[in-house]
C-alpha cells in the first residue's frame, strides 16, 4: 500500500487536480507537495518551495519524506525559452531520478511526458499507439522525448521503477491558457462579462484527442497501485475532435454570440501537427482502465466561470 506520495507540480493543473483525488481516497496516502511557489494552493501534508533543477535541494526533501511513490507533473511549455524547457522539463526529472536512486529506490515513479513526442505523424499513424516512432518537432516535445530517454535508461540501468505518461490535451476546470481549450475558455469567460465579443483562434482545423483531467489522474493512480516498470502508456480518450468543433461546442455550452477571428500569431506553420488522437489499449490492458467522463463533460468543466489559476 502506497503511504506517502511526493507529487510535483502540485500548484499546476494536474497537480491539484491530483491532490484533490488522493485526498479524498478512502486510505489517503500522506501527500509532500513540491512547486517553484512559494505556497501550495493545493491539498498537501507537506509543502515545499523548491527549484527541481536544483539537486541538492530535491535530494534533501526526498530523504526527509522518504516517499513510497513519486509523481512527476512539474515542467514547462515555455515555447519561447528552449534552456528555461531544458532546465524544467529534463534536469528537474534527473534531479529526482538521482534523489530517489540515492535514498527510495523501491519507491515507484511517475513522471509525465507528452503526445508532443510523437511529432509530425501520417494519417494512418492515428489512433497512435505507444510503439509509434517519436519525431518530436517543438522544443516542448522534444525535451520531453529526452526525458522520457532518461528515465527509461533510470530504469534499465539502476532498476528503478519509473513510468511514463503521455497525457494528450487535457480539459477541465482550471485548464491553462496557454493551451487551445483554456485560451477558448478565458476568452469566452471575458465574453460573458461583456469585455469581448470576438474569439481570437489559431487554426481550428487541427484533429486532437481530449481527456478529461480527473480521468487523467485516476490513470496515473491505477499505474501507481499496478506499476510497469520501464514502460510508456498513453493518456487519452481515444476520440478524434477537430478544434472547429471543440469551439463551437464550448460556445454552445456558454449560450453566446461571438466571432471568431483568426490570429496569425497563434498560428503554429509547421509547428502544427494536423492529426493527433491516441490509443489507450495499452493501459487498458494493463490495468483495466478506460475514460469514464465525455467530451461533453469536460467541456462543461472547462467552460466553467469558478476555473482556478486562469
Amino acid at each position: 500500500m502506497i503511504q506517502r506520495v511526493v507529487l510535483t507540480g502540485i500548484n499546476g493543473f494536474a497537480g491539484r487536480h491530483l491532490a484533490a483525488f488522493l485526498d479524498g481516497l478512502a486510505s489517503r496516502p500522506r501527500i509532500a507537495g513540491l512547486d517553484l511557489a512559494a505556497s501550495a494552493t493545493a491539498v498537501c501534508d507537506e509543502f515545499y518551495s523548491v527549484d527541481l533543477s536544483d539537486t541538492a535541494k530535491v535530494a534533501e526533501v526526498i530523504r526527509r519524506f522518504r516517499p513510497d511513490c513519486i509523481i512527476h507533473l512539474a515542467g514547462t511549455f515555455a515555447k519561447d525559452s528552449w534552456p528555461r524547457v531544458y532546465q524544467d522539463n529534463v534536469l528537474s526529472l534527473v534531479s529526482l531520478l538521482e534523489a530517489a536512486r540515492a535514498d527510495v529506490p523501491q519507491a515507484v515513479l511517475i513522471t509525465a511526458g507528452t503526445a508532443a513526442e510523437y511529432g509530425r505523424l501520417r494519417p494512418d499513424q492515428s489512433p497512435v499507439t505507444e510503439t509509434c516512432p517519436c519525431q518530436p518537432i517543438s522544443p516542448y516535445g522534444l525535451s520531453k522525448r529526452l526525458a522520457t530517454e532518461i528515465a527509461q535508461y533510470y530504469h534499465r540501468v539502476h532498476g528503478l521503477a519509473v513510468m511514463v505518461v503521455r497525457p494528450f490535451q487535457l480539459i477541465g476546470k482550471g485548464v491553462s491558457a496557454a493551451l487551445a481549450p483554456g485560451a477558448f475558455a478565458r476568452q469566452l469567460r471575458q465574453a460573458t462579462t461583456g469585455q469581448t465579443r470576438q474569439i481570437e483562434v489559431g487554426n481550428l482545423q487541427s484533429v486532437r484527442d481530449f481527456l478529461h483531467v480527473q480521468d487523467a489522474v485516476e490513470a496515473i493512480w491505477t499505474l501507481c497501485q499496478k506499476p510497469a516498470p520501464g514502460e510508456v502508456f498513453n493518456l487519452c480518450s481515444g476520440r478524434p475532435t477537430k478544434m472547429a468543433d471543440l469551439l463551437a461546442a464550448m460556445i454552445r455550452q456558454c449560450r453566446l454570440e461571438v466571432t471568431i477571428q483568426e490570429d496569425p500569431r497563434r498560428l503554429r506553420g509547421a509547428g502544427d501537427v494536423p492529426v493527433m488522437y491516441g490509443s489507450y489499449r495499452k493501459i487498458q490492458e494493463h490495468t483495466g482502465w478506460a475514460p469514464r467522463l465525455s467530451l461533453e463533460e469536460g467541456i462543461a468543466d472547462t467552460c466553467s466561470v469558478d476555473q482556478p489559476g486562469t
